[in-house]
């Protein structure tokens, strides 16, 4: 894949030229903060400063060829935010904790989110989203479980830029596999901690607020992916490693 990808935000160069570049720099700085393959995060200021500069610098997917051959495979969740403008240069940081940046306010269930990912078919226009998570029983006793959501896209034209964009409709209704009959709290109170962490197409329920969801690729290289969400979602990813390499850490 890596030799088809010739466009110049696909391009590989050395190690060396990264400091000349800004886009590599940005680029190095993003990885090294957020580390993949580390169970998902959320992004902070410092995160959205360097994903600005890779947004600024990079080349922006805009062809609908570009976006089939870039985006196919499995992608790991880094970070993910779902009110990126309480991050913009001047918000304070008190103002965007009080306001909610991440989506995580304070009283939301504790859970651990040990992996995300997204996966992409091309050939059969559907998302397969699923997330790894541990939390506490009734007993307070760590169990694991699985969130598996489904969608079908479509891609669709942006009506200001004319970008192509990914538009998300779910497939079937979200699976939500546990380990205990204890759970200890209602499914609404551990959905909406889930929300709270994971990207927005892990939300997609049919008749809610988001039975349709567009992403646009902002940033889109061999292994890292941005994509953006009205209003203000901000998500990053990366592609993943080999699946069993992965699972074993997790199940």
């Amino acid at each position: 894949m890596l030799a088809l990808l010739a466009a110049p935000a696909l391009s590989v160069v050395s190690t060396a030229s990264a400091a000349s570049s800004p886009r590599l720099a940005a680029r190095s700085a993003l990885l090294r903060s957020l580390e993949p393959n580390s169970p998902p995060r959320l992004l902070n200021a410092e995160h959205m400063a360097l994903i600005g500069q890779l947004e600024a610098a990079g080349t922006t997917p805009t062809t609908e060829d570009f976006l089939q051959l870039g985006l196919q495979g499995r992608w790991a969740l880094c970070a993910t935010i779902r009110n990126a403008g309480l991050l913009e240069p001047g918000m304070s940081p008190a103002h965007a904790a009080a306001s909610g940046a991440g989506g995580a306010a304070g009283g939301l269930l504790p859970i651990g989110i040990a992996r995300a990912e997204t996966a992409l078919s091309i050939g059969n226009s559907t998302v397969r989203s699923r997330a790894w998570f541990q939390l506490l029983d009734g007993e307070r006793k760590q169990v694991g479980a699985l969130l598996d959501v489904e969608s079908r896209f479509a891609f669709e034209s942006d009506s200001v830029t004319g970008a192509r964009l990914l538009a998300l409709r779910p497939a079937r209704p979200p699976r939500l596999a546990l380990k205990t009959n204890d759970l200890g709290c209602s499914i609404d109170a551990l959905v909406e901690a889930l929300h709270a962490q994971l990207s927005p197409e892990f939300a997609l329920v049919e008749g809610e607020q988001y039975d349709r969801l567009r992403l646009s690729t902002t940033y889109l290289d061999e292994s890292l992916w941005v994509a953006r969400a009205a209003p203000h979602c901000c998500s990053v990813f990366y592609r993943a490693d080999d699946e069993m390499a992965w699972l074993s850490g997790v199940q």
